[in-house]
């Protein structure tokens, strides 16, 4: 594509993607606001479907890149080549193994929320996670797990009035 003289390549599989979550996204919330415009209905409706739509604006400029006049034919062959702006997925052992840990640990919490309360899980998911990604000092381990915890319990304590089984909180 030509505009004004340059040349553009356009990325139609992302483009197609934020296209599909934008509009996943304006109809639950034309349909949530379609059932209720109660506050009770919509607290974390609308402004997550703002805030979706946003980083969907955000991020629609990048399936349009500019490709330079003397780059405009080899443009294809260039493709193929290795581009450090697109991420690969993990080949290394240790990523992969760093990446099924998490899976894991996120396992494990869904299923913990009702044995333990979600105060603790959301603790030990919080020091796994960071244990898994590299952290290995103990008291930052508690002290980031322990202000996780009680940011997130009382937050959505504030923010939904469904009652949580919690041990300590």
């Amino acid at each position: 594509m030509r505009i004004n003289g340059h040349s553009y390549t356009i990325d139609y599989g992302h483009l197609a993607l934020v296209g599909l979550i934008g509009g996943a996204t304006l109809w639950y919330l034309f349909d949530a606001r379609a059932v209720s415009t109660s506050i009770n209905n919509i607290l974390l409706v609308q402004p997550t479907a703002i805030f979706a739509l946003l980083m969907c604006l955000l991020i629609l400029p990048q399936c349009f890149h500019r490709v330079a006049d003397e780059m405009a034919a080899p443009a294809k062959a260039k493709q193929d080549e290795y581009d450090p702006l697109m991420p690969k997925l993990p080949t290394e052992r240790s990523d992969v193994i760093r990446m099924g840990g998490l899976g894991a640990a996120l396992g494990v919490f869904v299923f913990a929320l009702d044995i333990v309360g979600f105060d603790i899980a959301i603790f030990f998911f919080t020091a796994a996670s960071m244990a898994i990604c590299g952290e290995r000092r103990p008291a930052r381990l508690v002290l980031y797990s322990l202000a996780v915890t009680i940011c997130t319990v009382y937050g959505f304590r504030a923010l939904i009035p469904f009652p949580m089984a919690t041990t300590i909180l």
